[in-house]
């Protein structure tokens, strides 16, 4: 009977094996399907019962390895244009090159030619595979493939084994080698080509910069074998990528696709502003018509006077997503609005509430500086009227500008007034002419800008930002080809229009899936990892490479680190000791190799014969490089301001009542936090207008999630769920936790499923 299910099972491994099949033209799908049915059957209890069969498969599957991971080269499929006759033109061969891209020489040689065809050229066996709309490319590939006259004579010895194996069916190029003498004769193998990954050339001038710096020795030999032994490993951690299949990851690296517009239409008061929609070129029309003659003006000084005013006021500046303009946005009374012609911003900042609101905030703070005698509701007012004294308005008999001459109704049309163009015009000039008194032979300083015809064309040209370094840009993988043009590279299309037309592209399901893939890729190659907060929910990064904990709250952040000093220096220490015996153990131990009695990693369990090789493994190895991403994270764990705030973390309870861990202060809302976070003296790091916004609507979800499930983050590190009345255990964090059966089982019929994608809705 054993015997019987024993051949049964050898029958069964025989017909798995015989399925495997190494593609002459292979596609990536493929290969991965192939190495997973490989690795099926090599795990399969009977294989592993048999020891000769087993050394067998491994052999014949670390070949099928070396094969597609060697660069290759001699042997591809070729795309050519022929004619019955075949001149030479016609004959231009491009190595795999896409229809799309052929030339339009041979597009045009091709129409015009009698009884000419598109075909592809198969350069093994000389044989033209003819196109056909029908059928798909691959297939008409595949057959050629598998006729007789691509496939070569077979030419094996014996295999010795136990039982006797059914050999796969292989191609031409694993075929025509003998079995015993594969692993020595891969070279002479005809393989397909597989270009190396080159580094990118900004980033191998920075290295070499860092490299002269930090090698004893700073030659030039010297830095071209930094160089190339950097080369090497980069290019086999790319091989290594591009094997993994990312499809199962992409939830921790969404894209963004909500623009600050939908942020305010969902979490802030409605904009004042009525022109939201508006584009720069509709401001002007319908305006009533000016009595003074039009001149050039220097508007940079009045606009350095409103913007200082706003920054009194504690109002973040930052840029809008949608339009690339500047906008503002107030903690204190959590408004949002466009910058425009600052009519918006001017009357909220000069409103009660908004008073009323930011001195309630400074009052109850005292690690925020403002004022020291007078209350903070005076000293906002006094800094207002500071402001409009500046404009040239007085209040003393009812309200009367100095400069106009004019006098103003109410105070509710004060702000409209200051920012009219004869009031701007006339101010200018002053401000111009006082320039000039005191500097006569001075030149106009740079601050105050270019010469503007009128103040609407002086906010459409200044103060837009350059779009290689916005984020939206940059965390989906757009190239800004113009002003009114974007190139989505992952989509492979051009975005033509306003910026609106970019946000309808990347918050498509089409993009979001083509984006995620992009991402993990970029990450991956640059030893950087997708984590998850231990007390929030959402997502950050974190670099397995530099010693020191670098944990950032965006992709577009973390972009930003592959280039910075701290990285590049990271890598090249890590080149010198491999490539000098003198080591930097430090360096070693934060990678987790030890040197002691032997060198070894301490996390893969693996030894090496000598330093070089333990650099390469951890420069190429991407489960140790997930290991320290994951130590690592342990070791910090925290909330999404301790990954804001570089490592300082707020208490909370409920998501109700938050309290910053350095001053022991408590805050029941989270615009007091906010406000605290950005402007008290004792925070060495503080964080940028955009983080900051970012963080205020990752703070807006948290909450609500944090007060569903009854969370207490009552201690560094240790999170108390309320709902299961116990601290969570070991691997788990808030998200985690929320969809476990523990905690499901625990809400009952109030268990609200949690999307793992709604992380930091930004």
């Amino acid at each position: 009977m054993s015997e019987t299910k024993e051949s049964d099972g050898m029958e069964e491994i025989c017909r798995g094996v015989a399925e495997l099949s190494v593609l002459s033209f292979r596609k990536l799908d493929e290969v991965k399907r192939l190495a997973n049915h490989f690795r099926y059957v090599m795990n399969h209890p009977i294989t592993q019962q048999n020891k000769v069969v087993l050394r067998y498969m491994k052999n014949l599957d670390d070949t099928h390895r070396k094969i597609f991971l060697q660069e290759r080269e001699l042997v591809e499929v070729e795309f050519i244009f022929t004619t019955e006759k075949k001149s030479n033109l016609q004959r231009q061969r491009f190595n795999s090159l896409p229809v799309s891209e052929v030339p339009e020489l041979l597009k045009s040689e091709l129409l015009t030619s009698e009884n000419a065809k598109q075909v592809h050229i198969c350069t093994d066996c000389n044989v033209e595979i003819e196109l056909n709309d029908e059928e798909p490319l691959m297939e008409s590939l595949q057959k050629h493939f598998s006729l007789e006259v691509h496939m070569p004579k077979l030419k094996r010895v014996s295999i010795d084994v136990a039982e006797p194996v059914v050999l796969p069916k292989m191609s031409r190029r694993l075929s025509a080698m003998e079995s015993g003498e594969s692993a020595g004769n891969l070279d002479q193998i005809i393989q397909l080509v597989r270009p190396m990954e080159k580094l990118d050339k900004m980033f191998i001038g920075k290295l070499e910069t860092c490299l002269i710096k930090h090698l004893p020795d700073n030659s030039e030999a010297s830095i071209d074998a930094a160089i190339r032994f950097y080369q090497q490993s980069y290019h086999k951690l790319c091989q290594e990528i591009s094997a993994v299949d990312f499809s199962a990851l992409t939830s921790s690296v969404a894209p963004i696709i909500m623009s600050i517009k939908d942020n305010v239409n969902q979490n802030f008061s409605v904009d004042a502003n009525k022109n939201f929609e508006n584009d720069e070129s509709e401001q002007s029309v319908d305006r009533p018509i000016k009595s003074q003659v039009k001149k050039f003006r220097y508007y940079g000084p009045i606009e350095n006077l409103i913007v200082k005013l706003l920054t009194n006021h504690k109002l973040l500046t930052l840029v809008d997503d949608r339009t690339g303009k500047l906008a503002f946005f107030c903690m204190s009374c959590e408004y949002y609005t466009l910058r425009f012609r600052y009519d918006s911003v001017l009357n909220h900042v000069f409103s009660e509430s908004h008073i009323h609101n930011l001195s309630c905030i400074l009052q109850s703070d005292k690690h925020i500086p403002f004022t020291e005698e007078a209350s903070p509701m005076q000293k906002i007012k006094e800094m207002n009227h500071k402001f409009l004294l500046n404009h040239g308005i007085t209040e003393r008999n009812g309200i009367d500008c100095n400069l106009c001459k004019s006098f103003i109704e109410s105070s509710d049309n004060i702000i409209m007034h200051i920012l009219d163009e004869n009031h701007l015009g006339r101010l200018s000039d002053k401000l111009y002419r006082k320039m000039k008194a005191n500097n006569p032979d001075g030149l106009v300083p740079d601050e105050w800008g270019p010469k503007s015809l009128d103040w609407a064309r002086f906010l459409a040209s200044v103060g837009k930002p350059l779009n290689s370094r916005d984020h939206v840009v940059i965390e989906n993988f757009v190239r800004p080809s113009s002003k009114i043009a974007n190139y989505c590279s992952c989509c492979d299309m051009t975005l033509k229009g306003p910026r609106q037309v970019l946000f309808n592209h990347i918050r498509q399901k089409k993009h979001l899936r083509n984006a995620a893939p992009h991402k993990l890729s970029l990450l991956y190659k640059n030893y950087c990892r997708p984590a998850e907060y231990f007390a929030s929910f959402g997502n950050f990064y974190v670099c397995s490479l530099c010693p020191s904990y670098i944990a950032l709250p965006s992709f577009a952040a973390i972009v930003d680190h592959f280039d910075s000093p701290q990285h590049i220096e990271s890598v090249s220490k890590l080149i010198r000791t491999a490539l000098y015996p003198d080591t930097d153990t430090k360096l070693l131990e934060s990678s987790k190799i030890t040197i002691s009695d032997e060198i070894k990693c301490v996390i893969c369990e693996e030894s090496f014969p000598e330093i070089a090789e333990a650099v390469k493994h951890v420069l190429t190895n991407i489960n140790h490089q997930n290991s320290i991403v994951e130590s690592k994270t342990k070791a910090n764990k925290g909330d999404v301001i301790s990954v804001y705030m570089k490592g300082n973390y707020v208490l909370h309870n409920d998501g109700a009542t938050f309290k910053c861990v350095p001053c022991d202060s408590v805050f029941n809302s989270i615009r007091a936090l906010l406000a605290h976070l950005v402007y008290a003296e004792h925070f060495d790091y503080k964080p940028s207008a955009e983080n900051v916004f970012r963080f205020y609507l990752e703070m807006k979800h948290n909450v609500n999630m944090l007060a569903r499930n009854k969370y207490d983050y009552y201690q560094f590190g240790v999170l108390k769920c309320g709902v299961c009345d116990a601290d969570l255990e070991e691997g788990e964090n808030a998200k985690r936790h929320v969809v476990s059966a523990r905690h499901r089982e625990n809400m009952g019929a109030s268990y609200v499923n949690v999307s793992l994608d709604a992380s930091a809705v930004e």
